[in-house]
């Protein structure tokens, strides 16, 4: 809900330079392409998974995917809400690159992915795979962003309900007979928290009086105590089972309908849930760890890596580079973020409501948080919860790295602000976006 309110490469990528992808080779279409299937589990934090440590169940069916995945343990999104995480994953490039972001001094409003910028599933379906999207959170993965674009289809109606988006997935891929590239977003564990029985009290007591949204508390001033947090993590985490669940539902319908296919399968998220650290609730501006820090997953068709896990941290955006290159289609040569199996800078970038420019970096153990030209650096290894700033010189090389790619020039941003009618501004309410 938006909320009121690595290691680099060397040289010239140090500072932040766009990357030229090298070596993948021209673009082709082998006759045994691999499927690809990427699913998004919109709001799930890393660390409330057992994969990242977590000591309660959350997720059996992404822990049996680890086993035959690469799973990366530092993975970051380069945004703090939907709108510009989805604009990196289907371009590669960073926000304000790609153009779609939060429109400043304006509540739950973003620019569309800028109309210049191939997506994924364009670049997909000009080398023959079919090309599909089944969206829970249609109010912001929507065509008025520019999401739909290279889509044969693209459905969002009636899908927020995860187990129902499960039944028009495998429905959908019961017709497929070549390859394609099928994305998925799942909208829970978005607020409001609402799993159904018995998830929403597996993890912990239930207490219908504290409500289904956590940032409601926070928005309206009140103090979250800890009964009423153990009530929102509770909900939060049966959310993330149902999800779970989902996700294992369209694994075993691709097996089951599609035996024998390579599949290229990634499972991530666009961003992260503040449930009361630092005072904070929901998503979106404030960069900490708890809203950045995601899950990544890969299944590689050819096995690689399967069961191991890589530290290095990463960008998610790096997913657009992985995808192509396991298609072996060339990308545009202006992207920004190599594939996951290469070293990259991990950059995140905002927009504040009041029209701030948040941009945040990584060095090693040192994080640098700028938000209109004020830095605060953490050390993550000393501080992992980010309880006390630190001054950006105690991060030379990290604040110069910085420094250099805030000053790369931008594109200018001229596409159509989405109208917020009724119909939309209600989605928007129901969601939490407005009061």
């Amino acid at each position: 809900m938006a909320r009121k309110a690595g290691a680099w490469l060397r040289g010239a990528a140090l500072a932040g330079v766009a990357i030229a992808l090298v070596g993948i080779g021209a673009a082709r279409h082998p006759a045994a392409a691999p499927d690809v299937v990427l699913i998004v589990i919109d709001t799930l934090r890393a660390d409330h998974l057992p994969i990242y440590g977590y000591d309660k169940q959350t997720a059996p069916r992404l822990q049996r995917l680890a086993r035959c995945a690469v799973v990366y343990e530092r993975a970051i999104s380069p945004g703090t809400w939907t709108v510009p995480a989805h604009g990196s994953f289907f371009t590669g490039r960073w926000p304000s690159f790609h153009g779609a972001e939060r429109v400043g001094g304006v509540q739950a409003d973003a620019y569309p992915l800028r109309a210049d910028v191939p997506t994924l599933a364009e670049l997909a379906r000009a080398h023959g795979h079919r090309t599909a999207a089944f969206v829970g959170n249609g109010t912001y993965v929507a065509p008025e962003f520019g999401f739909a674009r290279g889509f044969d289809v693209f459905e969002s109606t009636d899908l927020g309900s995860p187990r129902a988006l499960a039944r028009a997935v495998t429905a959908w891929l019961a017709e497929q007979d070549g390859p394609f590239l099928l994305f998925i977003n799942i909208l829970d564990p978005h607020e409001p928290y609402t799993p159904p029985p018995p998830l929403d009290t597996r993890f912990g007591p239930k207490r219908p009086e504290y409500g289904d949204m956590i940032t409601r508390v926070v928005n309206a001033g009140r103090t979250v105590t800890p009964e009423m947090r153990a009530h929102f993590v509770a909900q939060y985490d049966g959310e993330i089972a149902l999800a779970d669940e989902v996700v294992g539902t369209i694994l075993d319908a691709h097996a089951r309908l599609r035996p024998g296919r390579q599949a290229l399968v990634v499972v991530t998220s666009d961003h992260g849930e503040l449930l009361g650290e630092h005072g904070l609730a929901g998503h979106g501006i404030d960069p900490y760890e708890p809203e950045v820090r995601v899950p990544l997953l890969v299944r590689y068709p050819d096995a690689r890596g399967a069961g191991t896990r890589v530290a290095r941290r990463v960008s998610t955006a790096a997913v657009f580079a992985t995808v192509l290159e396991t298609l072996g289609i060339a990308p545009p040569p202006d992207v920004d973020v190599a594939p996951l199996d290469r070293e990259h800078p991990v950059w995140i970038e905002d927009v504040t409501e009041a029209g701030a420019r948040v941009r945040v970096g990584y060095d090693g153990r040192w994080k640098l948080i700028r938000t209109d030209g004020r830095d605060a650096a953490y050390d993550l290894d000393a501080d992992p919860a980010e309880k006390t700033a630190r001054d950006a010189a105690a991060a030379p090389a990290l604040r110069a790295a910085l420094d250099a790619f805030t000053t790369i020039p931008r594109p200018p941003q001229h596409g159509p602000r989405p109208v917020i009618d009724a119909e939309r501004a209600a989605r928007l309410r129901a969601l939490g976006y407005l009061d």
